[in-house]
């Protein structure tokens, strides 16, 4: 995928159940929000739904982000941890 960088940013793809009701996600969103936010300059994000056929194309079967279109973080712990070291390989901080 040639997903690498969208206008000189990081490309995240959060995936939640958007057809289900937003309890069952907007924990999850509001953690992985926390995570974003200090590096949201440097990031271009969109929410996609779990229950679509991209992320069935793309294996997935729990909420979780994509980072350019390859790397899946369900965890935003883990998230918190990858998401500065990525930035900086791809010499964006």
């Amino acid at each position: 995928m040639s997903n690498e960088k969208s206008n000189g940013k990081l490309k995240i793809d959060i995936y939640v159940p958007l057809d289900a009701c937003a309890c069952e996600w907007d924990k999850f969103m509001n953690r992985v929000f926390v995570e974003l936010t200090p590096y949201i300059k440097h990031i271009d994000f969109d929410t996609k739904n779990l229950n679509s056929e991209e992320a069935k194309n793309l294996n997935i079967s729990s909420k979780c982000v994509v980072v350019d279109g390859e790397k899946k973080f369900s965890s935003s712990f883990i998230l918190k941890k990858e998401l500065p070291k990525i930035l900086r390989a791809k010499g964006l901080i």
